[in-house]
């Protein structure tokens, strides 16, 4: 006699009513980039300032940050001493001007400042990148200039 084994009909039905149910809540997650877009342009953003902040150190300069329309902006004096930034900030990984814009959709606050040639930021910012009610916050630190 041979035992005979696999699944029944009933293990079957609950095995597949169980899958749909979790793709209904679970596919309009994977379908909307906005979520990860709001992630990604925080990140991003994050790393625009850490690299903002390092080369006003670096070069000894004051460097500009402008963030308008959800473009992000980033210039630097030519000048030791200098009050002002005339010269755009390269993009070290493609060497073109500094020049990143914000995703469809992603809300971001408008806002300027400036990190002097020890560091620090001119105003402390908390910046609310938003997209529906998903949000990430960039803090800047004004004594040191920390973008966390």
């Amino acid at each position: 006699m041979k035992k005979i084994t696999g699944f029944t009909l009933a293990e079957l039905v609950v095995t597949l009513s169980v899958i749909g149910i979790l793709a209904a809540f679970a596919m309009p997650r994977f379908m909307t980039r906005g979520d990860f877009d709001v992630f990604g342009y925080s990140e991003s953003l994050r790393q625009s300032l850490r690299f903002a902040q390092k080369s006003a150190v670096a070069k000894r300069r004051l460097v500009c940050v402008t963030l308008a329309a959800g473009r992000l902006g980033l210039s630097t004096a030519s000048t030791f001493g200098s009050t002002s930034c005339d010269r755009p900030l390269k993009d070290p990984a493609s060497g073109n001007d500094f020049d990143f814009v914000a995703p469809t959709g992603v809300n971001v606050p408008d806002t300027s400042f400036t990190f002097d040639p020890a560091g620090r930021a001119s105003t402390a910012q908390s910046l609310v990148i938003s997209y529906r009610e998903l949000s990430q916050t960039v803090r800047v630190e004004a004594e040191t200039g920390y973008v966390r």
